[in-house]
């Protein structure tokens, strides 16, 4: 008698400032010089699940997608770019973004950023707020059985450790760069790293800044396909 087949339901939050950092250093400050290609994200999480959880592609299905991502309300974004034309293009990358987002099936979450009018520094905590308890009450619910996380907040080892006692796995993928960028006041060190402390937490670490640079330098299809032609 054969054994039922087994879906491993897969959910995938997606810190959206996190992303897009990552996402500025392959496009301007790594020899790939390409964007993500969303679909082939997916598909390698999708992969890399199955790896994992040591089961099939086809067995392995991202039911839920969101995006977290906090932006400044329309009275902040004046006062941060009084042109009205570096507004105008501000504004237009944001719908351009949310038109992807909206094509790829990924469900957008935005909350409007805090400023702290003394500083001009802004706050996302409210945003990491939602995204943990998002994905909190959908696990509650069992809407899924592996949560991909795509953040590197340290806060975030919380709903790790929550989702654990629930019974629900977690992949982080992690990148630990440092890089050159080009400023105002000449060039200066950039950082983008991903809490040790969430990694520990997890289920299943993900280094994929290393995996990218290897599969890259191996042709690997599949890491390839992450960026666009």
């Amino acid at each position: 008698m054969h054994e039922p087949v087994k879906i491993t339901k897969v959910a995938m939050f997606i810190d959206g400032s996190f992303f897009l950092q990552v996402n500025t250093f392959y496009k301007y400050h790594h020899y790939v010089g390409k964007s993500f290609h969303y679909s082939g994200f997916i598909d390698y999480v999708r992969h890399k699940v199955a790896q994992l959880e040591h089961s099939r592609y086809n067995l392995c299905q991202v039911v839920e997608a969101h995006w977290f991502r906090g932006r400044y309300p329309t009275s902040a974004m004046e006062l941060k770019y009084p042109d009205p034309t570096k507004r105008l293009e501000i504004m237009s990358n944001e719908r351009k973004m949310e038109d992807t987002l909206i094509y790829q099936g990924i469900t957008s979450h935005y909350y409007p950023l805090q400023v702290d009018h003394e500083t001009g520094e802004t706050q996302e905590r409210p945003i990491n707020v939602w995204f943990a308890t998002e994905a909190l009450a959908m696990a509650a619910q069992g809407l899924f059985d592996v949560l991909v996380i795509v953040g590197g907040d340290s806060e975030y080892k919380h709903l790790a450790a929550k989702l654990s006692a629930l019974g629900v796995r977690t992949m982080v993928l992690g990148w630990n760069i440092t890089y050159e960028a080009d400023t105002q006041n000449g060039f200066r060190s950039r950082y983008i790293k991903t809490s040790q402390a969430l990694i520990d937490e997890c289920t299943y670490p993900v280094w994929l800044d290393k995996i990218i640079d290897q599969g890259l330098e191996d042709a690997d299809r599949l890491i390839q396909n992450l960026f666009h032609n």
